[in-house]
């Protein structure tokens, strides 16, 4: 039996919910950018708290969430299509995958693998000695680790509950809130549901737009440096408004004529420049080295998963590993949102494996390539980048790199190029995920409407400008971390109800039981 489809185009949007997200955003974000002098100290205070005070809550919340991930996919449920019986993928898995990767990581990652490796080398863990050879062997290790199967296993759990929700149960509220029904009760409908989605919201806001303030700066200096222009305040928000447009026109199309189109091209433009890196650089030291740091990262992985260094206390875990899980799990809710909504007509296990594997092996490949380039610079060559990094910041890093690869002429467009597409692809992403929750229903080959895809979009772009101008960046970035402890608990939260849920309904049997949702839709 057919499910009935909504005869209109676009979802009404929830002005409660619209309304209250907005105004949180403005009271959380807006005294932070007017008195970051001020409120700089005690969130610092509160941040040190955060990853110091309670490193292990964070390290056993995403070692457990990753084996709980394995015991669904491989477990009885896995074979669970997230959908009827007749209902078959919307995208193919090639854009499948990118809309995933490139949601999930943009333009962060290339800048990460060429600044990660350089700060392992200089400042290692396990009380290594700084830029030894054994300091390289975690130099890959530890930002695969950080960029891998945990990482991406903290976006699975909520991804498979909203997904279950969305195309099993015939649920059609891609919002936080209404996923915790099943353990809050009514609880969820009222003010408490309202504060979970306003969070989320704030969460997703603050993260893009720090994201941007890593990425903007990187994009302006190097096409300042390409132009032979000075790299002004006026210059950044030039570049601010170009890539607005960018990601502002994508969204604005939507999820089948924008977002996939933009994934697609931007992995394709990505393997690309991978390969010329990899052709023009030490391409056997590269790959030997990436051999041995997966081998380090496979002996030592539990290990890293649950390394605090309580004795020594070097502050290694808490700024790198611990951080790294409070910035993923900000991100949580809206990966998983946003995975939900492209996967349909997926299984349980397909869906794992994609986020959890697919994602981890694209990470581990830039890794490769970038990382083993900067490693071989340092370790080969001679060529103090660590120095550059402490006393000029990243993009000038990132400068050094792409002045060392021939045709520079044409690689240094072509690299400015790719990272705003693929920043463009996550900003579009965060922008639609949040239009959704801001709708009472988004029911299937339904979207938010424009207007709300594009406002949600301004709203990052002038919380990125703002934070340039006033340089606030640090003071949003802890701000965002402090954030994801509601998120901490929803995830608790969700993995209850997917496990409740299944249960449930697998006294159907599987083909019973997604008879039985279908039935219940086309009453």
């Amino acid at each position: 039996m057919e499910i009935k489809k909504s005869p209109h185009k676009y979802a009404k949007i929830n002005h409660l919910t619209f309304w209250v997200s907005v105004a949180a955003c403005i009271a959380f974000y807006g005294p932070m950018v007017i008195f970051q002098k001020q409120v700089e100290k005690p969130f610092t205070q509160l941040f040190f708290i955060v990853t110091h005070s309670t490193d292990w809550v964070w390290e056993f919340v995403v070692f457990g969430g990753f084996v709980f991930l394995l015991w669904l996919a491989f477990g009885r449920y896995g074979n669970v299509k997230l959908g009827g019986p007749d209902d078959k993928s919307e995208f193919s898995t090639f854009t499948w995958i990118s809309m995933m990767f490139c949601g999930g990581c943009g333009a962060g990652l290339v800048y990460w693998s060429l600044i990660e490796p350089l700060w392992y080398l200089a400042y290692p863990p396990f009380w290594l000695e700084p830029l030894s050879p054994q300091a390289a062997q975690f130099s890959l290790a530890y930002g695969i680790f950080h960029w891998g199967f945990s990482a991406w296993g903290t976006y699975g759990i909520p991804a498979v509950a909203f997904a279950y929700m969305y195309y099993v149960r015939r649920k059609p509220y891609l919002y936080a809130s209404y996923a915790c029904r099943d353990v809050l009760g009514k609880v969820a409908d009222g003010w408490v549901g309202k504060l979970i989605d306003a969070s989320v919201i704030v969460g997703i806001v603050g993260g893009t737009a720090t994201s941007l303030g890593f990425i903007i700066p990187m994009l302006s200096r190097l096409s300042a440096e390409y132009l032979g222009i000075q790299d002004t305040m006026g210059f950044k928000i030039i570049v601010a408004i170009l890539f607005s447009c960018l990601y502002g026109y994508s969204c604005y199309r939507g999820l089948y004529g924008g977002i996939a189109k933009l994934a697609d091209y931007n992995m394709y433009l990505t393997f690309i420049i991978l390969g010329f890196v990899l052709l023009a650089g030490p391409t056997m030291f590269m790959l030997s080295l990436f051999c041995d740091n997966f081998g380090v990262l496979v002996q030592n992985f539990v290990r890293m998963s649950f390394y605090t260094d309580p004795i020594t206390k070097s502050g290694f875990p808490q700024d790198w590993t611990v951080f790294y899980w409070a910035w993923w799990i900000a991100w949580a809710i809206y990966i998983g949102l946003f995975a939900a909504r492209i996967s349909k007509g997926r299984t349980i296990r397909g869906l794992i494996l994609n986020m959890v594997f697919s994602a981890t092996a694209g990470c581990m490949l830039i890794f490769l390539i970038f990382g083993g380039y900067q490693v071989d610079l340092v370790m080969n060559k001679g060529v103090q980048l660590t120095k550059i990094l402490q006393d000029q910041g990243g993009p000038a890093v990132i400068s050094y790199f792409l002045n060392t690869l021939p045709l520079k002429a044409i690689i240094i467009p072509f690299f400015i190029f790719v990272m705003a597409v693929s920043q463009a692809t996550g900003i579009d992403a965060a922008s639609y995920t949040i239009a959704n929750m801001s709708c009472y229903e988004v029911r299937d080959g339904v979207e938010p409407p424009r207007w709300a895809r594009v406002f949600w979009a301004a709203i990052v772009f002038f919380a990125t400008v703002g934070l340039l101008i006033v340089n606030a960046m640090n003071v949003v970035k802890l701000s965002t971390v402090i954030t994801v402890i509601p998120v901490l608990f929803l995830m608790i939260i969700l993995a209850v109800s997917i496990v409740k849920w299944l249960r449930e309904d697998f006294g159907y049997g599987t083909q019973l039981v997604t008879t039985k949702y279908l039935h219940e839709e086309t009453k």
